[in-house]
């Protein structure tokens, strides 16, 4: 996650009203098993019910098979041996976000609702289509462009999966064939095509074959995903360059970065609001658009998209007495149904303000996910009596505060017990410091 959060700011910084430098995300999500496993079974159950929940723009799904007979190839194999999966199953989202096991929160997609969360309103520096795929001849092409001037990336991978639908009951999205390509990224203005042709195998029920393509970097994050699946007629995607959960200070104003929405289907004439689902009684909720506009959160504004075209906004906040709030930014339409982009705002507390904001930051906390201890490393400016940590749940309550004493100027080390957490994500909040982080706890 250091490395998403790094790219988020760079998009944040270098946003433009004028031309987008992102894309809503297409999340991939990896599941490595067996065809002898069991408990393999309680994780196809929980990514069916997040399958129910999505559709084919926000993510993509890939089952991979070892030691499997004819489901199992060198290049799915070495696929186990990148992301180095011992324990079945393993389900990874976007090459980052790990899920093992299959305890508590798996069969019922808990854990994996929470782990696509970081991914579902994702803005991406690149848009990716997949404008051929011939399913009986194994032919794909992939559309790349960069549509940030200040990012690129070198010695990235643009990774193709032939994969086959509904070979029987209880084997389906199966990973057939992979190709792997070099590739660098940058701007160029224009868009930038790859093709290649899958290795076929005739016994393939070529009418359940489709093809998926992704861009994977050399810290295993993929940033984007493609697919020849199709899509609702009418599908608006969300592209924020920030995190939906928001820190800040009480008693001020809170402009977030311009986040898109996009036009992924049909011309549709829709209705956009805030809906506030509980927040302090003296905060207030509104937002501009693109042209400096700004409307009351909670009035029903409309609006209309042609195909393929955006709308631009920001968040415009009252923020009042300390407090926590969650609210919606809420497309509607007709056709489409509902469309919510969740947020969750929390104020410092007084005794964050006790010492200078630069004084300490959190490094980092790892393992994330984890399982039962957290290591985190805080980095001083100088020398500090007392300062703590909280660790909240996703409704804001404060279940536990670690209390630090004596960090001393430069690194600081810390072991935190846990275990007491069932599964789920959890946010953490350095004191006295600008620090928050998400966790994602698993057993």
């Amino acid at each position: 996650m250091k490395y998403l959060t790094f790219i988020l700011l760079l998009l944040s910084i270098s946003m433009l009203a004028a031309d987008p430098v992102i894309y809503p995300t297409t999340t991939l999500a990896e599941n490595f098993g067996a065809t002898w496993c069991g408990a393999c079974q309680f994780a196809l159950d929980g990514l069916d019910v997040l399958d129910s929940e999505t559709n084919n723009s926000e993510v993509v799904f890939a089952r991979l098979l070892t030691e499997s007979g004819d489901y199992t190839t060198l290049e799915i194999d070495a696929r186990f041996g990148y992301y180095e999966v011992l324990g079945l199953p393993a389900v990874i989202f976007n090459g980052k976000t790990r899920v093992d096991g299959s305890g508590d929160g798996i069969a019922d997609g808990s854990l994996y609702q929470d782990a696509m969360q970081n991914y579902l309103y994702l803005g991406s520096p690149i848009r990716m289509s997949m404008p051929t795929f011939v399913n009986a001849t194994g032919m794909v092409s992939v559309d790349i462009e960069m549509l940030n001037p200040d990012l690129s990336f070198e010695d990235a991978k643009l990774i193709y999966y032939l994969i086959e639908d509904d070979i029987d009951d209880e084997l389906t999205h199966i990973v057939r064939d992979i190709i792997t390509q070099d590739i660098d990224i940058a701007y160029t203005g224009s868009v930038v095509e790859y093709d290649t042709t899958f290795d076929m195998d005739y016994s393939w029920n070529v009418n359940n074959l489709w093809a998926v393509a992704f861009v994977q970097l050399q810290n295993q994050s993929i940033i984007q995903s493609a697919s020849s699946l199709p899509l609702p007629e009418n599908l608006i995607q969300a592209a924020l360059p920030f995190d939906n959960t928001i820190y800040g200070p009480a008693n001020g104003q809170y402009e977030s970065p311009a986040f898109y929405i996009y036009n992924l289907g049909a011309a549709d004439s829709y209705t956009r609001h805030i809906e506030v689902i509980s927040a302090p009684d003296d905060w207030y909720f509104n937002y501009c658009d693109i042209d400096g506009n700004c409307y009351p959160g909670s009035m029903q504004i409309p609006f209309t998209l042609g195909e393929g075209e955006y709308a631009a906004y920001d968040l415009n906040l009252s923020i009042g007495s300390d407090g926590i709030a969650y609210f919606n930014f809420v497309i509607n339409s007709d056709l489409m149904g509902e469309y919510k982009i969740p947020f969750y705002y929390s104020t410092a507390t007084a005794n964050a303000d006790a010492l200078a904001p630069s004084t300490l930051s959190v490094v980092k906390a790892y393992p994330n996910p984890f399982s039962a201890g957290l290591n985190i490393e805080i980095e001083s400016a100088k020398d500090v009596s007392t300062s703590r940590i909280e660790i909240f749940n996703i409704k804001g309550q404060k279940l536990k505060s670690i209390a630090l004493k004596e960090l001393r100027q430069g690194p600081n080390y810390l072991q935190v017990d846990l275990s007491e957490l069932s599964n789920g994500v959890y946010f953490y909040r350095l004191e006295g410091s600008q620090s928050t982080g998400k966790l994602l706890k698993i057993k």
